[in-house]
């Protein structure tokens, strides 16, 4: 008892007998604090599934940051081959079409994109995922 009066005179300047007791409820209060951050911010790294335009994309976390993001197959799981060689017309953004394609499943169209190219779909799907992450509104889907 006489370390932590000499401990707490020589950080404060003075002891006051329930300094004790408010230090160990200030770090009580700051670990609980802190795990409830943390725990916030683990939630959202296991959204890591998303079913949009029919087809299933999935990524991982790094550093908050959505890497390897690509989309599979909803019927088969197998990746997908992405065909934008319609995307690059100029007469209108209608006419800007990008297609999702499942080799394993005999070439069918599983999911297609108007508006741009392969850039502009994995553009949108990350906007969506942040979006929903920022809202609270993230489950994974599949």
């Amino acid at each position: 008892m006489i370390y932590i009066k000499e401990f707490y005179i020589r950080i404060f300047g003075y002891y006051d007998g329930f300094m004790p007791f408010y230090s160990v409820l200030f770090v009580l209060f700051a670990t609980i604090v802190l795990f409830f951050l943390f725990h916030k911010t683990e939630a959202y790294k296991k959204f890591r599934s998303l079913k949009m335009y029919d087809i299933i994309w999935r990524w991982e976390w790094r550093n908050e940051k959505v890497v390897s993001l690509w989309c599979y197959c909803p019927t088969c799981g197998e990746q997908l081959v992405c065909d934008d060689e319609y995307s690059h017309s100029k007469v209108l953004l209608v006419n800007k079409t990008t297609f999702f394609i499942c080799k394993t499943c005999g070439d069918i169209e599983k999911g297609r994109v108007v508006g741009g190219n392969r850039s502009y779909v994995l553009k949108i799907v990350k906007f969506e995922i942040s979006k929903r992450v920022a809202n609270g509104n993230f489950e994974n889907e599949q």
